[in-house]
């Protein structure tokens, strides 16, 4: 079965309005002590599974939206938002860059070498899908295993964020929100 954390941290953690708002700050399961904002934080927090479609999980998960003001907080619930809301059928893993310039999607784990080359191998077909961007993949390598991280099929909020404030920490506001996330 998938790690749901993973899949959702790897795919808001590919998203270009995120990555402008919170760089490499994305936690799992939470921000740690003393982390500098802003940030995302997130977590399954339950959900169901089905006996008929095993490795197939549909996770509540938990998403954080932290900032140092209320209004950056809701900017990133925004971005996070734009990224989840309504996405279907989603690759998330690794991107390599391929011999035509454009980015594929690993979509099988294996250990690189020539046969699986985007798109000059004769198998890559088999371990790549190609991707909607161009030169964000990294450099292909033989001899590199490339995972398969998961496929998001669908995703919808479940409770829109709420934006709470804690007396206790000042000046760390959170916009809190549930997404039911279906996840192979």
């Amino acid at each position: 079965m998938v790690d749901s954390n993973a899949v959702v941290r790897a795919h808001l953690a590919a998203d270009a309005g995120i990555i402008a708002l919170v760089g490499t700050s994305i936690y799992c399961p939470r921000l740690p002590e003393g982390a500098s904002l802003p940030a995302i934080g997130l977590f399954t927090r339950g959900g169901t599974s089905t006996p008929y479609i095993p490795g197939m999980p549909n996770p509540s998960v938990q998403i954080d939206c932290w900032a140092d003001d209320p209004v950056d907080a809701r900017e990133i619930y925004r971005a996070v938002y734009d990224s989840l809301q309504g996405i279907q059928n989603v690759i998330v893993g690794t991107i390599a860059l391929g011999t035509d310039g454009y980015d594929y999607h690993c979509i099988l784990e294996h250990t690189a070498a020539a046969a699986s080359r985007p798109i000059t191998g004769a198998d890559y077909a088999t371990y790549w899908v190609k991707a909607p961007g161009t030169g964000n993949g990294s450099t292909w390598v033989s001899g590199t295993v490339y995972p398969l991280t998961g496929r998001i099929l669908s995703a919808i909020e479940e409770v829109q964020g709420q934006d709470l404030v804690d007396s206790d920490i000042p000046n760390y506001f959170r916009v809190l929100s549930f997404w039911s996330i279906m996840i192979r």
